[in-house]
C-alpha cells in the first residue's frame, strides 16, 4: 500500500515553479493571499525566539566564562591510549577468570573429597553389618551419599534457600553492587520447580557446595567490584553469592530458575554445532496431547542453543484422501523464515522458530522422505558450522494414522462409495535413505524422542544406527531430566577444561547485560561433568572502564571476534535497564550507512576478527557521534587477552589536540555553590557538617510556580551524572544521601590548589573525576545574572540551565534532579550540539523535575578559542579560496566562513581578540530554558495576526468555494525531523497525557501536506532504518501519574527502586525488531527568501498551504488557508487514515523482522579450522524391536502355553 501510493502520488501530481512558489500543473489558481503575512510571521516568531533565548539564558555571558577559562593544552596519542586500554581490559578480564578459576577448582576438590570421605564411610559400614549402613542413602545415577531423607533436615548454616523466607540469610543489606538486599557472609541455592527437592541428587549437591562460601567471600576481598559468583549444578539446582531472595511472579510466588537452560551454562557444557529438529505433524500427533509434548521436546532444544549453534526445523507431513474421499492438502515445510538453510540461534531466530511451533496445528500422513531430505540438505549447506551435526526427531513411531488418512482415492462402487487404502508406511525405505544420505561430514547423530510409547522400531532403529539415543517421554514435564543422554553427550562430546566468556544476555537478577566467564567443572574420579562454575561482569562497569579514558568526540566499542556483533557502542540501547535479552547488532550497521566507507568493511573489520592490533586513518570514517557524519577519524583496536572480543576506539581529527579547561586560579569571584538534593541540607548529619546552610538557601515548598518540589531563588543547584563519580553504582545505589550531599557540597566548594585536591580517580578513594570542580566554578557567575532577571521575563520560565560536556549541571533555580540525570543523553542537548550555529526547540514533553509540560529553548556553547594569526589560519587551511572554512580562532565575517558553524566576537585573548572569529569545532557545553507550553503556544499564536484581520491563525471564515462551509487558518510550527513544536490542539492536552503532544509529527496531523513536502518538493527526505532492539508497548501509553493523580517529583522517581514490593510492577513494554521511520530536511530546499506555497484536496482536508523557514532556529512554520477538514461518509475515514500513516514517523513493529537480522557467512568454522577437538562418545542406545502387536500376540500365546502346561501336568 506505501509503495502503491508512493508512485500515485508521484504520477498524478506534477510540480511547476513559479517566482518561487509552487502549484499543480493542471490546476495553477492559488489564491496566496497570506505570502506577506507568513514571511512576516515567521520573522516575528524568530525574533520573539532569539529574544527568549537571549533574556533567559545570557548565552553570550556563559561563553565568556569559558573564553576566558585557562585552557591545558595535551597531544593524544591513540597508540598510547590503546596500550593503556588494553592493559587494564586485560586485566580486568583476567581477574575475573582467575575468580571463576578458583571456584571451579575449590568445587572439584569440595566434590570428590566429601564423596570419597563418605564412600569409605558407607562401605565399612557394610562391611561390618552396621545399622548406621542401612541409612545411608546413595544415588543411582551419580556419584553422591547422604543420609539425610528431607533438605530440610540439613543445618541452617548448610542449607540458606532463595525461596523460603525462614531459609534466608539473616540481616541482609542493601548493596549497591547488586541493586538490592544481599548477605556478603552467605550463599542460598536456588532448586528448579522442575527438580524433587528431596531426592538424594538434589541433597547431596547441597551438602557439598556448601564448601563453596570461603571461595566467594575470598574472591570478593580480591576484587570487591566483582558481581555475582555462583555454581550451577548439572542437577539443575544453583549456589549463588552474595546470598539474595529471589524475585516474585505477579501472583507472588517465587520465580523458577534452572541453570542448565542459561547461555552460560549451554555455552560451556556444549560446543558449537549444527542442530536440525524434525517433527511429527501428522494426524496420529493430534491424540493424548502427543503434538503438545513434541513442541515443548522441541522448544526445549531451541532453548538449550547459543549464538554459536546453528538450526532449523521441518514439521514433517503431507497430503491426504479422507474416508469420504475429501483431498487434505498438507507440505512438509521449513519453519524459519529462510527456508533453504539453517540460521544462527540468536535470540530473534529462536524466538521466531518457537512462535511458529506455537502455531502449528497436526494434520497428514506420516511420510517422512521429503523431511529428511530436507534436512539433509540442510546440513551441507552454508552457512554452519561444520564442527558436529545432530538431527533430532520426535514421532509416536505409528505406521499408520488412522482410518481418517487415506493414501489413495476412494471410488463408487455398486454397493456405494469405498474409501481408498489406509496409510501404512514402510520403514524400511526411510532408514535406507538415512543410510545413503549419511555421507557428508561431519555424520548427523540422530536422537530420536517417543512421544508416548506407541511404536519404538523406526525411531529407535533409526537413532541405534546412527549413533544417537532414543528415548520415550510420556508428559512434557522435567524435560532436561528425561533428556539427560542428549545433554550428556553434548558435556562429554566437547567438554573442555577451559573456560569461555559468553555472549551479551540479561541478568535475572537484575544488573542489566551481562557477559560471563563460565568454566564447567568435571570429577577426577570419573570425569563426569558436575557442573558449571560462573562469574559475571556488568557490560555497564565494562562501559563505565572505556568511558573512563574518553575526551572530546572519541569513543570505544566492543565486539564478538567471532562474528563481529557490537557488545558495547554508543549507538546501542542503555545496557542498564534493559528490556529483554539484546538482539546483536552488527558493527558494520553502526560504523557504515549506506555501505560505506567501504574500507571499515574490507580492512579494518577483517582485522579486528583476526585477532590483530592495529589502526588506520580514514578521511570518510561514519563517526557515532550526536551529529552522525562522515569526517576524518583513526580507528585503534586490539583483542583483549584470553577472550573472543575486540576493543576500539575512533578518534576524530579534532581530538588529536585536546583542550581542557583548568580550576581558576583566582577563586575571589566565585560564590558558594550547592548540591541538588536540598532537602539533605536539613538532614541531621548535614546540620552538623554544614552548619546554617539549609538556612541560608530559603528553600521552598510548595511555591506556586513549583507544586510538591522544593526550590531555592537565591542559588542554582549543582547536579553531577552518574558517570562524574568514579563509581557511578556506588553512587546510584547509595542511600546514603545526607553523607553523599556532604561531600559533594564539600568537594564543589573546595578551595586551593587544583593540582593538590582535584586530580581525580588516580587518587585513592577519590569520588569524583578529575577536573569536575573546574567546571562548576567557571560557570557559577551566570548564577547572579539569571537571579537578577525580571519577574515580568520569568513568570513562565520554569528553569534555565547549563549542561557541560563532562556531566556537570547547572540549573536555576536551585532543585532537585532525578538520579540518573544526565543531560547528554537528552533529546534538548543532542539536538543543540548537531545543529550547533542555531537555535533549537524541543518538542513538548513532560518535565521530569516537576515543571510539567515544557518547551525547551537550548543553544551551544563553544571551547574558548586558541589564540592564532591570520597568517596560521591560511597555512592551517592551506588555501584561500571562498569556499575554504576555517578553524576555531580565525577571523570571520559570517558562519559560513568557519567549520564549526558560528562566527561571533569573542572575549578569548589574542592578537584578532577585536574582531569576530571562528567558533572552535568542540562543544564544551549547552545552555537552555524551559518555557510553559501553553505560555510559549500563546506567544507564537498572538504574533500571527493577518493583516487583513480575517484570516490569522485559529480563525474561521467561509469557505471560498462553498460559502455555506466553514474553513479556517491552522498554523504549526515543525521542526526540520517533520516533528511538530506548536499545534493548536496541544494546548488542550493535559501534561500527564504525553504520548498525545510529544513525538507526533507534521504526517500524523496533516498527512497530505506532509506527502507535498516529500514527494513533490524534496524537502523532507524518508530515512529508514531497522532497530533490532525497539521497544513496543502491550496498550496504548497511560498518564504518567502517581496514585494521587499528579506527575512523580524528582524525590519520588528517586526512592521508587528503594520502595517497590517484592512483585514486580507491570510493564506496558517488550522488546521488539521495528522499522524506525524519519524525516530529514534537505537544507538546500528552502532558503530564506523562499516560500512554498501548495493547495492539496485529500481524504482528511483541502486547503492551501504556505511553508517557510526560521533560518536561525530548527524549525518551519507552517500555515494553511481555507481548512476544510474532510468528512467520511462512513463512520470511520479509513482513506484519512491511510494518507497519514504513510507519511508518519515514528517505530514501527515488524511482525516477523527476524529476517532481517541477518548477516551471511560464507565459511564456516570447520573451514576456519575452528571447531574444538571432540571426543568420540559412545552412547548408549536400545530400543524394543516388537511392536504391541507383535507384543500382545506373544503374551497371549505365552498365558495359552502356560494353561495348557498346568492344565497338563496337574
Amino acid at each position: 500500500m506505501v509503495v502503491f501510493l508512493h508512485y500515485f502520488l508521484t504520477l498524478i501530481f506534477t510540480l511547476k515553479s513559479i517566482n518561487g512558489q509552487y502549484c499543480y500543473a493542471n490546476e495553477c489558481s492559488i489564491h496566496s493571499t497570506l505570502t506577506g503575512d507568513v514571511q512576516n510571521w515567521a520573522l516575528l516568531i524568530q525574533n520573539y525566539i532569539l529574544k527568549l533565548a537571549s533574556d533567559s539564558m545570557h548565552r553570550e555571558k556563559t561563553q565568556e566564562y569559558f573564553d576566558l577559562a585557562e585552557y591545558k593544552e595535551e597531544t593524544k596519542y591513540g597508540d598510547k591510549l590503546l596500550d593503556e586500554m588494553k592493559s587494564i581490559l586485560d586485566k580486568y578480564f583476567e581477574n575475573k577468570q582467575r575468580a571463576a578459576n578458583r571456584i571451579a577448582e575449590h568445587a572439584r576438590q569440595a566434590h570428590d573429597t566429601l564423596y570419597r570421605k563418605r564412600e569409605e564411610i558407607y562401605l565399612k559400614s557394610a562391611i561390618t553389618n552396621s545399622s548406621s549402613h542401612t541409612s545411608w542413602r546413595r544415588s543411582n545415577g551419580s556419584l553422591g551419599y547422604t543420609w539425610h531423607k528431607q533438605l530440610l533436615h540439613l543445618d541452617n548454616n548448610t542449607y540458606k534457600d532463595a525461596d523460603i523466607p525462614l531459609r534466608l540469610p539473616q540481616n541482609m543489606t542493601f548493596h549497591p553492587h547488586f541493586k538490592r538486599n544481599v548477605s556478603l557472609r552467605h550463599s542460598v541455592v536456588k532448586i528448579s520447580d522442575e527438580i524433587p527437592r528431596n531426592n538424594v541428587e538434589s541433597i547431596w549437591t547441597v551438602e557439598w557446595t556448601h564448601d563453596l562460601e570461603s571461595t566467594f567471600v575470598q574472591n570478593r576481598e580480591l576484587d570487591p567490584d566483582i558481581r555475582w559468583q555462583y555454581f550451577g549444578s548439572k542437577v539443575g539446582l544453583i549456589r549463588l553469592y552474595p546470598g539474595r531472595e529471589w524475585d516474585q511472579n505477579f501472583a507472588g510466588f517465587y520465580n523458577d530458575y534452572d541453570p542448565r537452560v542459561r547461555p552460560w551454562y549451554i555455552g560451556t557444557t556444549s560446543g558449537p554445532k549444527d542442530v536440525i529438529i524434525i517433527l511429527d505433524c501428522s494426524e496420529s500427533m493430534k491424540s493424548h496431547g502427543k503434538f503438545a509434548i513434541g513442541t515443548s521436546i522441541a522448544s526445549v532444544i531451541i532453548n538449550t542453543l547459543t549464538r554459536q549453534d546453528y538450526v532449523n526445523i521441518v514439521c514433517a507431513h503431507e497430503s491426504h484422501w479422507d474416508d469420504i474421499g475429501k483431498w487434505h492438502i498438507y507440505k512438509t515445510n521449513v519453519l524459519s523464515c529462510q527456508q533453504d538453510k539453517m540460521v544462527k540461534a540468536t535470540l530473534a531466530f529462536k524466538r521466531d522458530l518457537k512462535e511458529k511451533l506455537a502455531k502449528l496445528k497436526p494434520g497428514g500422513t506420516s511420510e517422512f522422505e521429503t523431511a529428511f531430505d530436507t534436512a539433509f540438505d540442510l546440513f551441507q549447506r552454508k552457512p554452519k558450522t561444520g564442527c558436529q551435526s545432530i538431527l533430532i526427531f520426535i514421532t509416536d513411531g505409528q505406521d499408520t494414522d488412522g482410518e481418517k488418512v487415506r493414501c489413495g482415492a476412494g471410488q463408487y462402487t455398486r454397493s456405494g462409495y469405498v474409501p481408498g487404502p489406509i496409510c501404512k508406511y514402510n520403514w524400511t525405505r526411510y532408514w535406507n535413505m538415512v543410510k545413503q544420505r549419511q555421507q557428508f561430514h561431519p555424520r548427523a547423530r540422530i536422537f530420536s524422542y517417543l512421544v508416548k510409547d506407541n511404536g519404538q522400531i523406526f525411531p529407535g532403529k533409526l537413532a541405534c544406527e546412527n549413533d544417537g539415543h532414543f528415548a520415550i517421554l510420556n508428559d512434557g514435564e522435567n524435560l532436561i531430566n528425561k533428556m539427560f543422554n542428549y545433554f550428556d553427550f553434548l558435556s562429554k562430546a566437547s567438554l573442555s577444561i577451559n573456560g569461555s566468556w559468553t555472549s551479551q544476555y540479561i541478568d535475572q537478577w537484575g544488573l542489566g547485560v551481562m557477559l560471563t566467564y563460565a568454566i564447567p567443572v568435571t570429577s577426577n574420579i570419573d570425569g563426569r561433568l558436575l557442573g558449571v562454575a560462573g562469574v559475571d561482569v556488568t557490560l555497564d562497569d565494562i562501559e563505565h572502564v572505556i568511558s573512563s579514558k574518553s575526551w572530546g568526540s572519541v569513543y570505544g566499542f566492543l565486539i564478538n571476534r567471532h562474528d563481529g556483533d557490537a557488545i558495547i557502542h554508543p549507538g546501542l540501547k542503555s545496557t542498564t535497564i534493559p528490556i529483554e535479552d539484546p538482539i546483536s547488532t552488527h558493527i558494520t550497521q553502526l560504523e557504515m550507512t549506506n555501505n560505506q566507507p567501504q574500507e571499515f568493511q574490507t580492512i579494518i573489520l577483517p582485522a579486528m576478527l583476526s585477532g590483530e592490533k592495529g589502526s588506520k586513518r580514514l578521511s570518510n570514517a561514519y563517526r557515532a557521534t550526536i551529529r552522525r557524519e562522515f569526517g576524518t577519524g583513526t580507528y585503534y583496536w586490539s583483542p583483549i587477552e584470553n577472550t573472543d572480543y575486540v576493543f576500539a576506539f575512533s578518534l576524530g581529527e579534532s581530538d588529536e589536540k585536546f583542550r581542557e579547561v583548568r580550576q581558576p586560579k583566582n577563586l575571589s569571584k566565585y560564590d558558594e555553590s550547592f548540591f541538588n538534593l536540598l532537602i539533605e541540607y536539613n538532614s541531621t548529619k548535614a546540620r552538623e557538617n554544614l552548619p546554617g546552610k539549609f538556612e541560608h538557601m530559603q528553600v521552598k515548598i510548595n511555591d506556586p510556580k513549583y507544586k510538591d518540589v522544593r526550590v531555592s531563588y537565591l542559588y542554582s543547584s549543582i547536579m553531577l551524572a552518574p558517570r562524574v563519580y568514579c563509581d557511578p553504582s556506588e553512587y546510584f545505589y547509595n542511600d546514603d544521601l545526607a553523607q553523599k550531599t556532604i561531600n559533594a557540597h564539600i568537594y564543589i566548594n573546595q578551595r586551593g590548589d587544583p593540582s593538590e585536591n582535584d586530580i581525580g580517580c588516580k587518587q585513592k578513594k577519590a569520588t569524583f573525576h578529575e577536573n569536575t570542580r573546574a567546571y562548576v566554578l567557571i560557570s557559577q557567575p551566570i548564577e547572579r545574572i539569571w537571579r537578577r532577571r525580571p519577574s515580568e521575563l520569568t513568570k513562565d520560565i520554569i528553569w534555565t540551565y547549563v549542561g557541560m560536556r563532562t556531566g556537570v549541571f547547572r540549573t536555576y533555580p536551585a532543585h532537585r534532579s532525578v538520579r540518573d540525570y544526565d543531560h547528554t543523553t537528552r533529546g534538548w542537548y543532542k539536538r543543540a550540539v548537531s545543529l550547533q550555529d542555531r537555535t533549537t526547540a524541543s518538542t513538548p514533553y513532560l518535565d521530569l523535575s516537576g515543571g510539567g509540560k515544557v518547551i525547551t529553548i537550548a543553544q551551544v556553547l563553544f571551547e574558548g578559542m586558541p589564540s592564532i594569526s591570520n597568517e596560521t589560519c591560511q597555512e592551517k587551511v592551506g588555501q584561500t579560496s571562498r569556499k575554504t572554512k576555517f578553524p576555531g580562532g580565525c577571523p570571520c565575517s559570517s558562519g559560513s566562513d568557519c567549520l564549526s558553524g558560528y562566527c561571533y566576537q569573542s572575549a578569548a585573548p589574542g592578537l584578532e581578540h577585536k574582531q569576530l572569529r571562528c567558533a572552535t569545532e568542540r562543544i564544551i557545553g549547552v545552555t537552555a530554558t524551559d518555557i510553559r507550553y501553553d505560555s510559549f503556544h500563546s506567544e507564537i499564536m498572538k504574533r500571527m495576526v493577518a493583516s487583513d484581520g480575517r484570516r490569522s491563525c485559529g480563525s474561521i471564515y467561509p469557505c471560498p468555494s462553498n460559502q455555506s462551509k466553514e474553513c479556517s487558518t491552522r498554523c504549526y510550527l515543525v521542526d526540520h525531523s517533520g516533528y511538530l513544536i506548536v499545534d493548536p490542539d496541544f494546548v488542550n492536552v493535559s501534561a500527564f497525557h504525553e504520548s498525545r503532544y510529544n513525538g507526533l509529527t507534521l504526517g500524523h496531523k496533516e498527512g497530505e501536506v506532509m506527502a507535498d513536502l516529500i514527494y513533490k518538493h524534496g524537502l523532507f527526505h524518508r530515512a529508514e532504518t531497522i532497530t533490532f532492539q525497539g521497544t513496543c508497548h502491550v496498550s496504548k501509553p497511560s498518564a504518567k501519574v502517581t496514585l494521587k493523580g499528579i506527575p512523580a517529583n524528582p524525590e519520588e522517581l528517586d526512592n521508587k527502586y528503594k520502595n517497590k514490593g517484592p512483585i514486580p510492577q507491570f510493564t506496558n513494554e517488550y522488546g521488539c525488531i521495528q522499522d524506525q521511520v524519519r524525516y530529514r530536511i534537505q537544507q538546500s530546499k528552502l532558503k530564506w527568501s523562499e516560500l512554498i506555497i501548495g493547495e492539496v484536496n485529500g481524504p482528511c482536508m483541502s486547503g492551501q498551504y504556505y511553508v517557510t523557514p526560521l533560518v536561525k532556529t530548527n524549525l518551519i512554520l507552517v500555515v494553511i488557508e481555507n481548512y476544510y477538514a474532510e468528512q467520511s461518509k462512513l463512520f470511520y475515514n479509513f482513506n484519512c487514515k491511510i494518507q497519514r500513516s504513510i507519511v508518519d514517523a515514528g517505530a514501527f513493529r515488524i511482525i516477523n523482522g527476524t529476517c532481517a537480522h541477518k548477516i551471511e557467512k560464507l565459511t564456516s568454522l570447520y573451514d576456519e579450522d575452528k571447531c574444538p577437538a571432540l571426543r568420540d562418545v559412545q552412547i548408549e542406545c536400545k530400543y524394543n524391536r516388537t511392536n504391541k502387536k507383535q507384543l500382545s500376540l506373544i503374551v497371549i500365546f505365552y498365558v495359552i502355553i502356560c494353561y495348557i502346561d498346568y492344565y497338563y501336568y496337574s
